[in-house]
Parts: structure tokens; C-alpha cells; sequence
């Protein structure tokens, strides 16, 4: 199974900081963002990933490509295990950097057509937006993996459940009648008070290749964007889609915000930095 990861946007929401760096590279305590993405691919044995990119993202493709000059430096003034943590970058998984093509419609979906050219015809893929971080003990792709395998079905949507007051702000799930995991349709951003369940998508997807019967690249909706979702739910309308609630902590790290409080969480994780963090914000005046 390869793997698919977008990272396409502007970052519009992080200028001007993002207006030379892209957003997945900033860091997330100490790692930037696109990395544990990765990480969590090859942990569920996904080593061939196809990062669609947009024009001005070589900085993503330099951080995985080694660097003769940098290892040099820290063998000769001993940092081995610096040296170490950066070769291990460049060796644990092939990575394909594909530009999307301005051709293709703006939107969610875009990024999968710009990969099909490099997918294995007829085997499943890993999809995967490249916003959020998902905190947990069992890596989010290896859940989705472990359903995919036991029930084989056209898509696994991975799903966690939000309050009733923030479902308007997501592409929120409806089961079939007398199911408990495959899902009927999916509505986007459903106006307050209108969701069908208070289960949501959270970026992370299998796909076989029967998506590609449902997404061409023409079935633009609201705004004129190519919608991930409506592709979706045209799947589950002749096929079985899958709904595969995930173990872990959902962080969106899409805003400033959301990208501070997602540092905050995984540097609390980290032994070298947590009692420094903790000391710290006791220390703050509120």
C-alpha cells in the first residue's frame, strides 16, 4: 500500500509566516509537522508515500533529502546521535514529491488525482491531509490499515465524534440504517442543529481505486472546488464505505492557534521537555 499526503495550500491562514516557508514545516516541539506524518506512515509499514506539493514547497523535499555537508559537521564535532536522527530522516521511506497541476480544480479531492499517475493500479492507497496531528499510542494509519484488512471494503473514512456545537464545521456522518460502521452519506458543514450524528471525518483515508469511478476531476461543488467529501459520498452510495472511529488526541494544527496548542500537547509528551514546559507556564502571570 503506498500513502498520499497533501500538502498543496497556501497556508493563507499562518501569513506572512508561511509566505517563504510552507506551513508543514513548521515545527511541532522540535519536528516540523510533514515529519510525523511520515513517521506514522512507516510505522504502519506505508514506505512509498507521494507528497503532492505546490509550487514553492522545496524546503519539504530538502528536509528529506541528505544533506553530504551537515553529516560531515556533526561527525567530525561528535554529535552522533544528531547524526543519527538526521539520517534517519533521509532513509525511512521513499518519498515522490508531485506538484499539482494548475489544471485541476481547487479543492480537497485535486490532490488525489495529481497522485493517481504514481499509484499501483488496483491496490488500496493511503490518504491523508496534511493539517492535523492526532496524538495517540497506536499510529492513526495502522488503525485504518487494521479495518481496511478486516472488512475489505471500497474506502475506510477514519471518524471521531465532536460536541453538537462544532459539527457545523466539519463533513459529519450518517450511518445506514442498522449499521454501526458503514456509512449512508456525508454532509458537509451542516448547518447548526442539522447533522445526522456528531461523527466527523478527520483527514485520514483507504481508498481502493474505485474512487477514481467517482472522482474525475469535473464534479466540482459548493464554491466551485473539487469536494474530497462529495466523492465520498458517491462511493458509499454504490459501494461500502467504512467508518473507523480513531484512538488518540484529533489536533488541528491548521491556524496559529491550533498549531501553538498542538506544540504545547506534544512537547508535554517529550521527557526532555516537560518539566521545563510545566515549570514555565506556572510561572506565567494569567
Amino acid at each position: 500500500m503506498k500513502g498520499v499526503i497533501t500538502i498543496a495550500g497556501y497556508g493563507t491562514r499562518f501569513l506572512p509566516a508561511s509566505k517563504a516557508i510552507p506551513k508543514e514545516m513548521f515545527p511541532i516541539a522540535g519536528i516540523p509537522l510533514i515529519q510525523y506524518h511520515v513517521e506514522s506512515l512507516v510505522a504502519a509499514d506505508i514506505t512509498e508515500i507521494i507528497v503532492v506539493v505546490r509550487a514553492g514547497s522545496e524546503t519539504v523535499q530538502h528536509h528529506f533529502a541528505p544533506v553530504v555537508d551537515l553529516e560531515e559537521h556533526l561527525k567530525k564535532t561528535g554529535k552522533l546521535e544528531l547524526l543519527e536522527d538526521v539520517r534517519r530522516i533521509s532513509d525511512m521511506a521513499n518519498l515522490i514529491f508531485v506538484r499539482q497541476p494548475e489544471s485541476l480544480p481547487y479543492g480537497n479531492g485535486a490532490p488525489a488525482l495529481a497522485a493517481r499517475p504514481w499509484l499501483t493500479p488496483g491496490e488500496p492507497f493511503y490518504y491523508m491531509f496534511g493539517d492535523d496531528i492526532i496524538i495517540g499510542d497506536v499510529p492513526v494509519p495502522r488503525q485504518m490499515r487494521d479495518a481496511f484488512d478486516r472488512y475489505q471494503p471500497a474506502a475506510v473514512l477514519a471518524t471521531q465524534s465532536v460536541p453538537d456545537d462544532e459539527t457545523h464545521l466539519y463533513g459529519c456522518i450518517e450511518l445506514k440504517p442498522g449499521s454501526g460502521n458503514e456509512m449512508a452519506r456525508i454532509i458537509e458543514k451542516p448547518a447548526p442543529g442539522t447533522a445526522p450524528s456528531n461523527w466527523v471525518q478527520i483527514g485520514h483515508f483507504v481508498f481502493t481505486s474505485e474512487l477514481f469511478d467517482v472522482l474525475t476531476g469535473s464534479e466540482t461543488g459548493k464554491g466551485g472546488e473539487l469536494w474530497l467529501t462529495d466523492a465520498v459520498d458517491r462511493l458509499a452510495a454504490r459501494s461500502s464505505v467504512i467508518v473507523q472511529p480513531i484512538e488518540g488526541e484529533w489536533m488541528a494544527a491548521g491556524d496559529p492557534l491550533r498549531q501553538l496548542k498542538a506544540n504545547i500537547a506534544m512537547a508535554l509528551r517529550r521527557d526532555d521537555m516537560r518539566d521545563g514546559l510545566k515549570d514555565y507556564l506556572r510561572s506565567l502571570e494569567w
